[in-house]
């Protein structure tokens, strides 16, 4: 019999407005992993997707490295693998692909090198990697959830937000934003005044998601002081996608992460006549209702006929 690993790894949206580098979601635009043991010492890479194409194949590869970095740490052995994969997460879009990668190399070391880590473990990993828990936190769990990383004591810890009762609406553009150039035009540093003016809107923003009140949840993302200023000038339709969305009523339009996609949270009455609008009038972007992810990833195991 063959044993088979398989992974549904969800896709993230980032910061929502003014939770910068601690609020994220979980959407349902998909990495598929199909990983099983081999016969060598080479590791093995099979893209079924053709942006995944541009990937290396050999030991560069991202996920190679970081599973090879868990087993070093836990002092396991990793046998030869065979990786398959194949994604409907756009890559260096702003929806969580690193993210995704990220935790199903962790999923990929732990299960292979047997290390029995818990959820919560793979948790603390993926944001040691990560440097934040806004989109492996959702990739992991589902849903909305804020997370804290302590860079002291390494520590993470979440909280986890209802499902919000709305529709949301991804606007993709053709082109790449890579996370490094988007956060090198964030300034290095923030005045007392200006931290001080920005904590507020992001605990209102909290509440309001907490207690279903969309509207003001929706004001307070969109006076996010943190990134938006600095990054939508990357995005040369952010201004026309919150104007349109505007129109139809919807609650709030914000960059996806470090961008360049556009997340707009929409009415769901409202969302289907929005986004024909947006795809109409950006025909260059890709622009579709997505919902939002409430398992986090699936972990299967399959036996074949070998």
């Amino acid at each position: 019999m063959e044993e088979v690993l398989k992974l549904k790894i969800p896709a993230s949206t980032a910061n929502l407005g003014v939770g910068f580098d601690s609020i994220g979601m979980a959407l349902s635009k998909y990495l598929h992993m199909s990983i099983k043991k081999i016969k060598g010492t080479v590791w093995e890479f099979h893209y079924y997707s053709p942006e995944l194409e541009t990937l290396p194949k050999d030991e560069s590869n991202y996920i190679y490295k970081i599973a090879q970095d868990v087993a070093r740490k836990y002092n396991v052995f990793l046998p030869c693998l065979q990786v398959e994969m194949r994604s409907d997460i756009p890559l260096a879009r702003g929806l969580g692909s690193s993210a995704s990668a990220l935790v199903g190399a962790l999923y990929i070391a732990n299960y292979f090198g047997n290390i029995q880590l818990s959820k919560h473990e793979l948790l603390q990993l993926a944001t040691e990697f990560e440097g934040h828990p806004d989109n492996v936190a959702p990739t992991i769990y589902g849903v909305l959830i804020s997370g804290y990383y302590n860079p002291e004591s390494r520590v993470t810890n979440v909280a986890r937000i209802d499902v919000p009762h709305l529709d949301v609406i991804v606007t993709i553009p053709p082109y790449e934003l890579r996370t490094e150039d988007s956060r090198n035009v964030l300034p290095e540093n923030f005045s007392h005044k200006h931290a001080v003016q920005n904590s507020p809107i992001s605990n209102t923003m909290i509440c309001a998601l907490i207690q279903h009140k969309y509207r003001l949840a929706g004001q307070m993302m969109e006076q996010d002081g943190f990134h938006e200023p600095f990054r939508k000038y990357l995005i040369s339709e952010f201004k026309e996608v919150r104007q349109l969305s505007r129109q139809h009523q919807a609650y709030a339009t914000v960059i996806s992460g470090a961008g360049p996609t556009i997340l707009t949270l929409s009415p769901k009455e409202n969302s289907g006549k929005l986004v024909r609008t947006l795809r109409d009038k950006l025909k260059n972007c890709i622009s579709e209702i997505v919902t939002i992810n409430e398992t986090g990833i699936e972990e299967e195991v399959v036996y074949l006929k070998s």
